[in-house]
C-alpha cells in the first residue's frame, strides 16, 4: 500500500485531527502515521466499492449513513493485515485521532482532503499533459492528426473527471453539515485548479511547434481555465444523471475543439468578441 509521503498531511488535516503529528510522514513513530493513513485509505476504498457497486454491505447496514465508523474500522483492519509491520487500527486508535461527538465529522473532513490529494489523482492530472507533450512532435511532422489527439485526450480526461465528480457528489451526500460541504467543495476546486495549471505549458508548446498563435486577449492560462470549466460542467452533469453515453462524450469533444478553434488567431488579429461580431453582422 502506497502513501504519498511528499504531502504534509499534518498540515492538510491540522484542524480536523486531535494531534497533527499523527498524520505527519516525518513522525519518528512511523506506525502512528501509517495507522492514520490506513483509516483514510480504508474509507476511500469503501467509497470506491460503493460507487462501483462492489460494496459487500447490505442496504440495511448503510441506511442513514453511507460510511460508518464500523465500516471504516473493518476496511482498515483488512488493509493493516497486509502491511509488513504491525499497526493498531482498532476503535481506540480511531477515537484517539477523531475523538468526541464530532469525531466522525472530522474524519469525513480528513477523508475529503485525502481523496482529493490521493496519489491516483496525481497520476490522472499528469496523464493528459504528458501524453500531449510527447505526441506534439508527431503532430508537427504530419504523422498524427491534431483533432484525433484532442479526441483521445479529451475523452480520457472526461472519464476521469466523471469519476472525480462522483466522488465529490458522494462526499456531499455523507452529511448535511454546511461547513463540511464547504471543505469538500474547496478541496475539489483546488484539485481542478491544479489540473488547469498543468495544461498551460502544453498550450504554449503546442503553439510553438505548430506555428500558431492565440487571438488578442487570449492566453494559455485563460484557455486552460475555459477547457477545465467545460470538462467540469460535463462531468458533473453526467455524474449526477448517471447517463454516461457515447453521445455525451462526442458532444464534449466537439465543445473542446470549438474552444480551441475560437482561441486561435487565423490571421485576422481580432479578439474572440470582435471576430464573433464580424461574423454576425
Amino acid at each position: 500500500m502506497y502513501f504519498n509521503d511528499e504531502v504534509d498531511w499534518s498540515e492538510v488535516f491540522r484542524e480536523h485531527i486531535s494531534r497533527p503529528s499523527l498524520a505527519d510522514p516525518r513522525n519518528p513513530r512511523r506506525s502512528a502515521y501509517v495507522t492514520t493513513m490506513t483509516f483514510l485509505e480504508g474509507g476511500l476504498q469503501e467509497i470506491d466499492d460503493q460507487l462501483s457497486g462492489r460494496s459487500r454491505h447490505s442496504r440495511d447496514e448503510l441506511a442513514g449513513a453511507r460510511l460508518t465508523r464500523d465500516i471504516v474500522l473493518r476496511r482498515a483492519a483488512a488493509l493493516a493485515a497486509d502491511l509488513p509491520f504491525a499497526v493498531h487500527v482498532g476503535e481506540g486508535a480511531f477515537k484517539d485521532r477523531w475523538p468526541g461527538n464530532g469525531g466522525m465529522a472530522n474524519f469525513f473532513m480528513c477523508l475529503i482532503k485525502y481523496t482529493c490529494t490521493a496519489p491516483r489523482w496525481g497520476l490522472f492530472l499528469d496523464y493528459g499533459p504528458r501524453r500531449v507533450l510527447a505526441e506534439l512532435p508527431r503532430v508537427s511532422k504530419g504523422e498524427l492528426d491534431l483533432t484525433d489527439l484532442i479526441t483521445k485526450i479529451a475523452t480520457h480526461d472526461l472519464r476521469m473527471r466523471i469519476r472525480l465528480a462522483r466522488y465529490w457528489l458522494f462526499q456531499l451526500s455523507l452529511t448535511i453539515d454546511a461547513k463540511w460541504r464547504a471543505v469538500a467543495t474547496r478541496a475539489y476546486r483546488e484539485l481542478l485548479e491544479a489540473y488547469s495549471t498543468r495544461w498551460e505549458p502544453v498550450y504554449k508548446e503546442g503553439l510553438r511547434l505548430l506555428g500558431a498563435r492565440f487571438r488578442p486577449g487570449m492566453t494559455a492560462r485563460k484557455l486552460s481555465s475555459m477547457v477545465s470549466a467545460q470538462t467540469s460542467g460535463f462531468a458533473q452533469h453526467i455524474a449526477g444523471t448517471g447517463d454516461d453515453t457515447g453521445g455525451d462524450q462526442d458532444l464534449f469533444v466537439t465543445s473542446v475543439q470549438a474552444l480551441i478553434y475560437a482561441a486561435l488567431d487565423p490571421g485576422d488579429e481580432r479578439g474572440i468578441t470582435e471576430a464573433l461580431r464580424d461574423i454576425l453582422t
